[in-house]
C-alpha cells in the first residue's frame, strides 16, 4: 500500500513538473528569437534581431545586414533602411552601426 503511494505522489509529481517545462518551451513572439538557453529577445521598434555567430541575439535600431564575415551591421536610425551593393559596400539611413544586445528587450 505505501509504494503505490509513492507511485501515484511521484507520477502527480512528474506530470506537474512535465505540464511547467512544456509552459517553458513555448515559441517566441513574432519577431524576437530564442535562444539556447530559452532567452527571447525582441528588437526595438522598427529594428531587427539576429543570432550572432556565438548564438547571442543582437538587434539594430533600424534594417540590419549580415556580412559574409557574419557581422550584423543595422541602420542608427529607428526604422531607417539599410542597403549593400555588389562590392559589399553597406549604406545606412541615418548612418550604421553594429548591432548590439544592448539594443534588444529581453522578455521574462
Amino acid at each position: 500500500m505505501k509504494f503505490l503511494s509513492l507511485c501515484i505522489i511521484a507520477t502527480i509529481a512528474m506530470t506537474l513538473a512535465a505540464q511547467i517545462h512544456a509552459q517553458q518551451i513555448g515559441p517566441a513572439p513574432p519577431g524576437c528569437v530564442k535562444d539556447l538557453s530559452g532567452k527571447i529577445s525582441c528588437p526595438p521598434m522598427g529594428g531587427e534581431v539576429y543570432m550572432n555567430l556565438s548564438g547571442e541575439a543582437v538587434c539594430g535600431k533600424g534594417r540590419c545586414v549580415r556580412d559574409i564575415y557574419g557581422k550584423v551591421t543595422c541602420s542608427s536610425q529607428p526604422g531607417g533602411q539599410i542597403q549593400a551593393d555588389v562590392s559589399g559596400k553597406i549604406m545606412c539611413a541615418g548612418g550604421c552601426e553594429e548591432a548590439s544586445a544592448s539594443y534588444c528587450q529581453v522578455l521574462q
